[in-house]
């Protein structure tokens, strides 16, 4: 028996703790069909279920919570988009469930969407920028649309905007009184009107151009009004709008993203607004393309460049500005998100993409790497020159981790960088490396080679003292208690050989040898050996993979960090693969391996 209590308009019922239905409308049933087995999953995909399996859990947990969430079901054929809202009934042992079909929603919106798209393509190719005035708050924004990318201008108090530009003359002397009467009209916020006078606005040049602007005022039914308009520069003779002047001063003619010069003052102005605390800047190099250009030519590097730019401007859209620095290298400001999670999939989804580029043409699949930098997060991160060096370190972290893949700055995770030195990369805890220290390792490893692996365990102990690790471990075997190990404390745990049991983690060694500045790196990609090593307390690491006569792997050196996580510089790498080489010939000499 249905009960009828349930609202008609949409699918609705009530469903136990494990979401089998127990009672609901007629809709309900229709879309769930007629069988005995009535469960809410089965007409979700595997990612649905566990969201609203999630959803249950957190309504279960917190009674009067309401969740909804989106989920797809295909009806008659045809896929279908419905927000279901659940919540915990009030006999706290079943959860009230509605689903309503918002599809045709759905697809107003991507139509409106469309129209909006087609509307900024053409404002784009007009050649002309728009500008938006708020009467209430003395908001003015001036700015042009490039394809899906919004470029300010100015975004400023109205009033302190037109002192500025009569201060610093730009507008033309004989046209004062042409621009003041636009500024008082404009202000007036009532009247479409449309000016015409000499300036230096917008190409910021200082050559004077010639403006028409236009605008009308904008009441919207909640009360808001806005003035909106269009500033075009026009040619002196014909009258004609010029639309490529804004293009050429501003758009990097390759890949129509703004130019080196347009985006670092558009960097630098970021930091001097209202969302300042939000900017973001992200580099992106691409990945080995002297390759590409030596094996394909550079004209086939320029069509890799241009592909790369259309990636990197789709995935933005209008949440950040992109532009490109010269070369291979891109940049990115972000004022928007203050997120993490929205900085990941942006940037995530211009990897995979750029992965994509040209693929049916290259033997390799083409890479990138990213480094991002956000105000405020770690000392001297608050002016344009140390936040872009900081995302030009981290970019540099991600070149030296093993490229593809991008590093989203912290402090706690990536150490301080010393921006007072332009050669160092990180200023690890302090440490240095003397001369005198390196060269005394070097005639250790000698006197190794010479009189065998009675001083292995001295050996150890100085490296790890100089390079200021915690533990080095020598395994000769993938399992079992390390053959050597520097002088540890009691309550150090051991580490575990185990790794080399899993062929994916082996992929990551070059040369045998694998430095991870971060353990959590390691976690999405091989989480049973991210699993092991956090579980023996490492933060970082350098390890050596060692091999028998047959090249076969048969054990294990590891030196690990457990108190901060950071980048190991490059002769702490050297130094570390110089003394593995030195162990792994001196085992084969003396058979133990």
């Amino acid at each position: 028996m249905i009960d009828t209590k349930f609202d008609i308009a949409y699918a609705a019922g009530r469903f136990n703790l494990s979401l089998n239905i127990i009672d609901g409308n007629p809709q309900i049933f229709n879309l769930m069909g007629m069988d005995s087995y009535y469960s809410v999953y089965k007409m979700l995909s595997d990612d649905e279920q566990k969201k609203i399996a999630s959803a249950a859990a957190q309504c279960l947990e917190h009674p009067g919570l309401v969740c909804d969430e989106c989920v797809h079901i295909t009806v008659d054929g045809k896929r279908c988009c419905y927000i279901l809202t659940i919540q915990l009934a009030q006999d706290g042992n079943s959860y009230d469930l509605a689903l309503i079909n918002v599809s045709n929603t759905e697809n107003r919106i991507n139509e409106l969407n469309r129209r909006l798209i087609t509307a900024r393509e053409y404002i784009s190719l007009t050649g002309e920028a728009v500008f938006a005035y708020y009467p209430d708050t003395q908001r003015f924004h001036l700015y042009y649309i490039n394809h899906q990318q919004n470029v300010t201008i100015f975004d400023e108090n109205f009033g302190e905007w037109e002192t500025q530009m009569l201060e610093q003359n730009r507008v033309a002397k004989e046209d004062f009184e042409t621009f003041e009467t636009f500024c008082s009209i404009l202000r007036n916020g009532k009247f479409s009107q449309s000016y015409t006078f000499h300036g230096c606005i917008i190409s910021d040049a200082n050559i004077l151009e010639r403006y028409r602007v236009s605008f009308k005022p904008k009441n919207y039914e909640n009360g808001d009004q806005v003035v909106i308009g269009t500033w075009a520069i026009i040619h002196e003779a014909t009258g004609d709008v010029n639309a490529t002047i804004l293009e050429d001063s501003y758009i990097d003619s390759l890949t129509g993203l703004l130019n080196k010069k347009s985006i670092m003052k558009y960097a630098e102005d970021a930091l001097k607004g209202k969302n300042r605390d939000r900017t973001a800047f992200a580099i992106i190099d691409i990945d080995d393309f002297k390759s590409v250009n030596d094996n394909f030519g550079h004209m086939f590097g320029d069509k890799v460049i241009k592909a790369v730019g259309n990636v990197i401007k789709n995935a933005v859209g209008t949440n950040a500005v992109a532009g490109r620095m010269g070369g291979d290298e891109f940049f990115i400001v972000f004022e928007q998100f203050t997120d993490e999670l929205e900085f990941r999939n942006v940037l995530r989804c211009i990897k995979t993409n750029v992965s994509t580029v040209y693929h049916d043409q290259m033997e390799r699949k083409l890479s990138c790497s990213i480094g991002l930098a956000r105000y405020g997060v770690g000392p001297f991160s608050t002016t344009y020159h140390d936040l872009f060096k900081i995302a030009d370190r981290s970019l540099y972290l991600a070149k030296v981790k093993g490229k593809n893949r991008y590093i989203i700055y912290k402090p706690e995770l990536h150490g301080d960088f010393n921006l007072q030195n332009d050669d160092d990369i990180i200023n690890v805890s302090n440490t240095f490396y003397s001369e005198t220290d390196i060269n005394a390792l070097h005639n250790m490893l000698s006197d190794l080679i010479v009189y065998g692996t009675d001083s292995v365990t001295e050996v150890l102990d100085f490296f790890a003292h100089v390079m200021t690790i915690n533990r080095v471990s020598v395994f000769l075997s993938d399992s079992g208690a390390p053959a050597y190990t520097n002088t540890l404390p009691a309550d150090v745990p051991m580490a575990d050989p185990s790794v080399l049991k899993n062929v994916k983690y082996l992929y990551l060694f070059t040369n045998n040898l694998l430095a991870v500045s971060n353990l959590q790196s390691l976690e999405f990609s091989t989480p049973e050996v991210y699993k092991l090593l956090s579980d023996t307390g490492v933060a970082c690491f350098m390890q050596y993979i060692v091999r028998d006569r047959e090249g076969e792997p048969v054990g294990l050196i590891s030196a690990d960090v457990f108190d901060r996580s950071s980048a190991f510089p490059k002769i702490a790498i050297t130094l570390f693969a110089d003394m593995c080489r030195t162990l792994n010939a001196v085992f084969l000499r003396e058979h133990l391996i």
